[in-house]
């Protein structure tokens, strides 16, 4: 297929019948991935709610007075363990981006915990994690440096960054992302670079449905695209829809239409390389059988613990419910690592979590259970 913005304009808004889309995507999906559907059984490990940003849809962040903190080494490592008595294999670090940049409260508490950075508090956090549990980390910290990236790579097995949208127009005054200079595209592609040229396995993706308008749809797909082809570190997609959250500036915005959210969908897998994973979150829909009939591979991380704490009015589907509703669809439900089956290799991996992982997988790369040890 000849690849363009318009091309990706006509797939998405054009006359094409979204049941001939959701069977292009569908066939594409079971050439490589067969019939298996993926997660991650995971805990999330909130380590900080402070950011130096507030995007105007965001719940996770809250500044000091609001009950913004830090989580203590004790409190990261009972969630983990508690994780690890579940049966989960990955320790998601969800975290506000630099807000020492921000807030005194920061500051002093990482003075007081002997650290110089929030970055060098999370490595500190995911080492003692890794070590100390079955669990394998994965780094959501926003923006990182290369030094960030070196040092997250030894603790973790992956990391991520969601693109969100490629248009700078919402970062204008009014929009979602006004004063969010973390949000950046350019700023968020920088950190993708960084990523691939220290071979670190990185997820990104995108927001449908925070403002964008057709035409930036189309331009987010197409940047999307472009991304994955140019950066090898690029393990998954997200392809998320926009949910409003009360207490927030948005919570009166509309959500994408399931019509227009499962044609984003179809149209990602299609022109997106068969090797990149393409993630869509279960507890955002109403009907999961609609993602799993639209070419995805993969439901991302689900918790047997722990809420989403990015979307906390939204539960996640029960594990055995999830299994019969991807079943019904003629598929089958795996658990993965945080780190996909084709980057389980010491390029993309340090040597000491490398040797951790395959301790842990079957002859596919998917999780063995009986076989969870610790390093």
């Amino acid at each position: 297929m000849n690849i363009s913005e318009n091309k990706i304009y006509d797939l998405v808004y054009g006359d094409k019948p979204i049941l001939e889309l959701k069977e292009e995507a569908m066939q594409k999906k079971y050439s490589t991935y067969g019939t298996t559907v993926t997660f991650s059984p995971k805990v999330f490990i909130p380590l900080t709610t402070l950011c130096r940003d507030h995007c105007t849809y965001c719940t996770f962040v809250k500044s000091p007075t609001d009950g913004g903190v830090y989580l203590t080494v004790e409190e990261v490592l009972s969630i983990a363990e508690a994780g690890e008595s579940a049966y989960c294999t990955e320790a998601l670090f969800t975290l506000g981006d630099k807000p020492e940049d921000k807030w005194k409260e920061a500051k002093n508490f990482l003075s007081n915990n002997n650290c110089n950075s929030t970055s060098e508090y999370l490595t500190s956090s995911m080492e003692i994690v890794n070590r100390k549990t079955t669990l394998f980390p994965h780094a959501n910290p926003g923006l990182m440096s290369k030094e960030d990236i070196i040092e997250y790579k030894k603790h973790s097995v992956s990391g991520g960054l969601m693109i969100e949208t490629f248009s700078t127009r919402l970062l204008n005054k009014g929009q979602p992302h006004y004063m969010c200079k973390t949000k950046s595209p350019n700023l968020r592609v920088q950190t993708i670079e960084y990523a691939n040229t220290i071979k670190y396995p990185m997820t990104t993706g995108l927001l449908i449905g925070i403002g964008q308008d057709q035409r930036e749809i189309a331009r987010d797909l197409w940047g999307l695209y472009n991304l994955v082809n140019k950066y090898s570190c690029i393990q998954e997609v997200i392809i998320q829809n926009f949910v409003p959250k009360m207490n927030t500036l948005m919570k009166n915005s509309p959500e994408p239409s399931t019509d227009l959210f499962t044609r984003v969908l179809a149209v990602a897998r299609i022109i997106l390389p068969t090797n990149i994973s393409i993630q869509a979150p279960p507890n955002l829909i109403n009907d999961v059988s609609l993602l799993l009939g639209s070419g995805i591979n993969d439901l991302g991380g689900v918790s047997p613990l722990t809420i989403d704490l990015v979307n906390p009015d939204k539960l996640w589907p029960q594990l055995d419910h999830l299994t019969n509703i991807v079943s019904g669809t003629g598929q089958v439900l795996k658990s993965r690592l945080p780190v996909y089956p084709s980057y389980i290799d010491r390029k993309w991996l340090d040597d000491k979590n490398y040797e951790k992982v395959i301790t842990v997988i079957d002859s596919d790369g998917y999780t063995r259970f009986d076989k969870m040890v610790k390093v």
